[in-house]
């Protein structure tokens, strides 16, 4: 026994209803991006007023003229981009781009709150006045110096953004290379403008020391949300 096709005026009715439910929730995530971007754009242009602010504190008599607008550029850009991958919540099955700039943008927060309570603007000549910070250079040198402050400061705001920037529920497990990779890139901009004036052997030792407490403090903080969490 044959089955019979159904009426043209019922496929059509399915058709027109699907394509009906597709356009509207086209127009419903599209409106919903819209204002998500805007909301990105809003914070990251009240983050740069913010980093403007902070770099204004910043000796910048060894500095050529076009430092303050470049950082300031720079920074922004960094931040609005990865403001709108947090809130657009961007990913790729291997790469939790959101999650990882939750952890990012948090750490960033963190290091503008502690430059901005630092009795010094320069941290880099407040860092060398201290015992620890001349006592470490005078041993090893300016490089050695700033390689443990950069490895300290930095494990500190990757173990505290990977705590408490991860979000809720029970999403899968993330590895610390990513995260620890936004937060050095939006930290690079200070490390560079901080290490002005010196050398590239202290620019690069910085680096490495943040880089590697980025990693160091982003996997403690992976590790301590996750049994928060009862993982």
């Amino acid at each position: 026994m044959g089955s019979e096709r159904a009426p043209p005026e019922l496929r059509e009715g399915v058709r027109s209803g699907i394509v009906a439910a597709v356009e509207r929730d086209a127009e419903l995530r599209g409106g919903r991006t819209a204002r998500l971007l805007m909301a990105a754009g809003g914070l990251g242009v009240f983050g740069a007023i913010g980093i403007t602010l902070m770099l204004s504190g910043h000796p910048f008599g060894h500095h050529p003229p076009w430092h303050v607008i470049v950082f300031t550029a720079v920074w922004a850009g960094l931040l609005i981009v990865s403001l709108a991958f947090a809130f657009l919540q961007v990913r790729t099955p291997s790469l939790p781009l959101a999650r990882s700039a939750c952890v990012g943008i948090l750490g960033l927060g963190l290091a503008g709150a502690c430059g901005a309570v630092c009795p010094d603007q320069h941290l880099l000549r407040w860092w060398t006045a201290t015992a620890a910070g001349s006592q470490l250079g005078a041993a090893g040198g300016l490089a050695l110096s700033v390689l443990c402050f950069g490895l300290v400061t930095s494990l500190f705001l990757g173990a505290a953004a990977a705590l408490f920037g991860l979000g809720g529920g029970r999403r899968g497990p993330i590895r610390p290379l990513l995260p620890a990779a936004m937060l050095v890139l939006l930290l690079l901009p200070g490390v560079a403008l901080q290490s002005f004036g010196t050398s590239w052997t202290v620019f690069g030792s910085w680096l490495l020391g943040t880089a590697a407490g980025a990693y160091g403090g982003v996997a403690t903080g992976i590790r301590g949300h996750a049994r928060l969490a009862g993982r």
